[in-house]
């Protein structure tokens, strides 16, 4: 129910929309309701006349008659118009709010998301979630309106009939699709699961298909695929036969309904209590707000595999951030100076320190190069330098300024980072350059390439940075993302640069090369390499090493051997 609840609170923005589409509904639901009972009615007054020689007034009831077939079929227009208009508004302010809420998540606070169960969560879940007031909050209310107008008409031929009635089409149209969803819970919500899980295999194994090829593990896989499509087909099918079951008994309460009038109403004409066209305008009536009733037993079906992606989303939505700004932060200071005190870093509560006892002064103006194989806390350190995560224990101040006290927007201006694995925005090589500088010139794109060492690619490009880099970047090999990713942070021009293997991918060369020439071309700007090759040693200042998260030595570069 609380899942439910916050759900309803995200329809808030648009409460005018929903508010209209439900009128509009249950006005066109009236309509057709109330043309099948006044024209039932109408042509039985006439026959009835015309047997007893009588005269009538047949201009009001045909005209009723034409307005309400006017009316019902304008009414579904306008209904469908404004019902899927605050649907998709809902759909695209949902899903703007939850990529906005994984903004300060990443990179820490996703480390252990993988990218399809994101991509499920984003697109299946927030569909299904969505059709929610579609599918059940709008046709309930649309129910229910119609059910009460009803009720009220039938009470003035009689209460008894009104109350059979009610209970009829509550009973076979609400209350057993109820039921039979209430049956199909766990089948619905596992086909939720499974779709994601599913979904997620899909997305992981296709950025995978290389290396799944290469070592020959892409049967295994496939397998495991087929497995889960088999799952979900299985939850699917337990989930429709339930649902069809709910749908056969809400369509069998039109017509118990309208036999439930004919039985009370025939006795009632015959004793003279009952008019003959007011019992088949009861009989119509009841027969036709059973269609009200029709859309609920699949979003009754549906409802449990709604809440579960209510609760995936809700799940992500609820993570905390991992760094968040200071209540009051305090202005960039003017210095560039990086000093870091007895920094730990733990991941989790029960698990060791990724990073131990960690001291060190970096100057502004400083090459540093921290080298150490992988799992030494290379990328854990880089991590805290940007203010990716908070250290555990200890403090990291920029000139002077403790890094937690400062804003982030303001603190990633100061210092850039090259991650190890750089994303790649789905575009052109021109338009993943100025993330970093909207307004770069020219000039400025083709100096950040040339010193990233991309300047020959481009040229070679018949359309140069217009160039489409597919879907994140698949056109572009490993080495040549890196360096994409390197001269986006070359544009943003930050005083201090941390490259966290930025060589990886290239060939030894290029490495050697690019490395240097950034080291050699950057005056002024600090440089942080943190690395576990021998390529840009000879250009640093000062060569850290560690191991097991702690500095296991400091020592000058070796710049004859180095080089």
């Amino acid at each position: 129910m609380n899942v439910l609840l916050r759900l309803l609170r995200l329809y808030a923005p648009l409460t005018p929309w929903l508010a209209a589409s439900i009128a509009i509904g249950a006005l066109t639901a009236l309509a057709s309701v109330g043309l099948m009972a006044v024209s039932g009615w109408f042509i039985t007054a006439m026959a009835a006349a015309g047997l007893a020689g009588v005269t009538m007034n047949y201009f009001t009831p045909a005209a009723i008659v034409r307005a309400l077939a006017i009316l019902r079929t304008g009414g579904r227009y306008f209904e469908r118009l404004v019902s899927h208009d605050a649907t998709l508004r809902l759909t695209a302010e949902t899903r703007a709010f939850l990529f906005a809420r994984l903004v300060p998540l990443a990179p820490s606070g996703l480390a252990d998301a993988r990218s399809g169960d994101l991509l499920a969560r984003l697109k299946n879940d927030i569909d299904r979630v969505e059709l929610l007031f579609l599918r059940l909050v709008a046709p309930l209310f649309v129910a229910a309106m119609t059910l009460a107008v009803v009720a009220l008409v039938l009470a003035h031929l009689g209460a008894g009939l009104a109350l059979t009635v009610l209970a009829v089409l509550i009973g076979g149209g609400l209350l057993a699709p109820a039921l039979a969803a209430h049956a199909g819970r766990r089948a619905t919500a596992a086909m939720a699961r499974q779709t994601a899980m599913l979904k997620r295999a899909v997305v992981d194994d296709i950025e995978k298909l290389g290396p799944l090829i290469v070592t020959g593990a892409v049967t295994g896989h496939l397998e495991a695929l087929a497995a889960h499509h088999a799952a979900l087909l299985a939850a699917e099918t337990s989930a429709a036969r339930l649902a069809a079951t709910g749908q056969a008994l809400a369509g069998l309460s039109g017509d118990v309904a309208l036999l439930a009038v004919l039985i009370i109403g025939i006795p009632l004409v015959g004793a003279g209590s009952l008019a003959g066209p007011d019992l088949t305008m009861a009989a119509l009536l009841s027969l036709a707000a059973a269609e009200a009733l029709m859309g609920l037993p699949g979003a009754l079906a549906g409802l449990a595999a709604t809440i579960a992606s209510a609760e995936r989303l809700f799940a992500l939505i609820d993570r905390p951030a991992p760094v968040s700004d200071a209540a009051v932060p305090t202005p960039l200071p003017p210095g560039n100076d990086l000093v870091l005190t007895g920094v730990h870093l733990r991941y989790g509560a029960d698990g060791r320190d990724a990073l131990a006892d960690i001291d060190l002064t970096i100057a502004a103006g400083r090459r540093l190069a921290i080298v150490g194989c992988s799992g030494a806390g290379k990328s854990s350190l880089a991590d805290l330098l940007v203010r990716a995560r908070d250290p555990s224990a200890g403090t990291i101040t920029l000139g002077g300024v403790p890094l937690a006290d400062l804003r982030l927007d303001d603190l990633r201006r100061r210092v850039a980072l090259v991650p190890q694995k750089p994303h790649i925005f789905t575009s052109t090589l021109g338009a993943n350059l100025r993330l970093a500088k909207p307004d770069a010139s020219p000039a400025e794109l083709a100096d950040a390439l040339a010193r990233a060492g991309l300047a020959d690619l481009v040229a070679r490009l018949p359309d140069g940075l217009d160039t489409r880099v597919g879907l994140a970047g698949s056109t572009l090999s490993g080495g040549e993302a890196r360096r994409l990713a390197l001269a986006r942070a070359l544009l943003a021009d930050a005083p201090v640069l941390v490259l966290d293997e930025p060589g990886e991918g290239l060939d030894p060369t290029l490495e050697r090369d690019v490395i240097a020439a950034l080291m050699r071309r950057e005056p002024g700007r600090t440089v942080i390499l943190f690395t576990h090759g021998s390529a840009g040693l000879a250009d640093v200042d000062e060569i850290i090493e560690l191991a097991d998260g702690r500095v296991l030595d400091r020592r000058p570069p070796d710049r004859q051997t180095s080089s």
